[in-house]
């Protein structure tokens, strides 16, 4: 969908500074202090022993842990069951948890099922040693769940923050908004009656749009309500990034492109996969492989002929899709020296069965299903 001509009025760069005495002497920037060495990787992990919790969608979390190899083998080890566990709970760890998953002993991330959309979930790490009593590593700050319809109120709201706005300020406005789940513009009102200063005045968030770029804008934001069954906050971010980098090449513009919250920016709920009200009972299913194993780190791994490249502990995983077949998928590892050679044949099926109007889920198209050659 082309943008708007209306969108890039008043949207043009700022002029080249003019050139004075002295300025063929200014310098470049001053180089650090302390280089990188040339080839150098980041690290794995840092050790921190912090547990991240993010909502992917309605119904699933992320969760990543910091933890070093070291510190992972030395927990498993005090483990009864020899791996560690997360436990999800409702709002805070308190009581019983919603569910305890077993993990990997590799792994630093999880995906973990959500029961319940729109809600706020926490999670502990840890494990049960030999007496089974429970010993908590990290916690995690709260999140929330985006809920899995889609909002009554298709109001669209435009603001602008004045640039005077001290940078810190608006950093712990944002910061307030992504917690309580509020516009951006709308957390700066509520902060400022509650004795912030330094925020802007209420006639001062007004933006600059008229009539008819907000409602040119609103064009391209609102998306085509097929599509809406089940996009998400994430889709709708790249939709505009691709929509704005085909016509629009100015420094204001190319701002547009950067990672946000459509939801925070436009005070619209973020569709998800539900239909709009009034369509009737529904139903979408869908299924993925994920291939996933470990051996030592200088080891030749290879999955359906092809070689692939193991982490830095010797890990690795894959994910396939899974249409309706029948599969053959070997997996081989061979010794750095080429002395010894393990080798798995892993078969998968699947055969649907549908009674009534069941649909596909949407998944991402690069994944390919799980036949030997195919791996890229």
């Amino acid at each position: 969908m082309p943008i708007p001509p209306i969108l890039l009025e008043g949207d043009e760069p700022a002029p080249a500074p003019a050139a004075g005495p002295g300025r063929r002497y200014v310098l470049g920037p001053t180089p650090p202090l302390h280089p990188a060495p040339a080839g150098a990787e980041l690290p794995e992990s840092y050790g921190t022993r912090q547990l991240f919790l993010a909502a992917r969608d309605p119904r699933w979390l992320y969760a990543h842990w910091d933890f070093t190899a070291a510190q992972l083998k030395e927990y498993n080890a005090l483990s009864a069951d020899r791996h560690l566990l997360l436990r999800l709970y409702r709002d805070a760890p308190a009581g019983p948890p919603l569910l305890q998953v077993h993990l990997h002993p590799e792994s630093r991330h999880w995906f973990v099922p959500a029961p319940y959309a729109g809600a706020k979930y926490a999670a502990t790490l840890g494990y049960y040693d030999a007496a089974k009593n429970w010993t908590e590593l990290a916690r995690s700050a709260a999140t929330l769940t985006p809920p899995d319809w889609v909002a009554e109120d298709t109001a669209v709201r435009f603001a602008t923050i004045p640039a005077e706005v001290p940078f810190a300020q608006l950093v712990a406005t944002v910061q307030a908004a992504v917690r309580e789940n509020v516009p951006l513009a709308e957390a700066v009102l509520q902060l400022r009656a509650e004795g912030f200063s330094g925020l802007p005045e209420p006639e001062q968030i007004a933006g600059p749009w008229t009539a008819a770029q907000e409602a040119a804008l609103a064009e391209v934001v609102l998306l085509d309500p097929a599509r809406r069954i089940w996009i998400g906050s994430l889709e709708v971010t790249e939709l505009i990034r691709r929509q704005l980098e085909r016509g629009i090449s100015s420094i204001g513009a190319a701002q547009l492109g950067l990672p946000f919250s459509p939801a925070a920016a436009f005070g619209v709920s973020s569709p998800s996969a539900r239909p709009e009200r009034g369509r009737g009972f529904w139903f979408n299913v869908n299924a993925e492989l994920i291939v996933y194993g470990s051996t030592e780190p200088d080891a030749a791994v290879t999955i359906g002929g092809r070689q692939i490249r193991l982490r830095r502990d010797g890990s690795f995983s894959f994910r396939f899709a899974l249409p309706d077949g029948q599969y053959e998928l070997p997996v081989a590892a061979r010794s750095a020296d080429g002395a010894e050679t393990r080798e798995a044949e892993l078969k998968f099926s699947r055969a649907s069965q549908y009674r009534g109007a069941v649909a596909a889920h949407p998944q991402d198209d690069k994944l390919q299903p799980p036949l030997a050659g195919l791996l890229t």
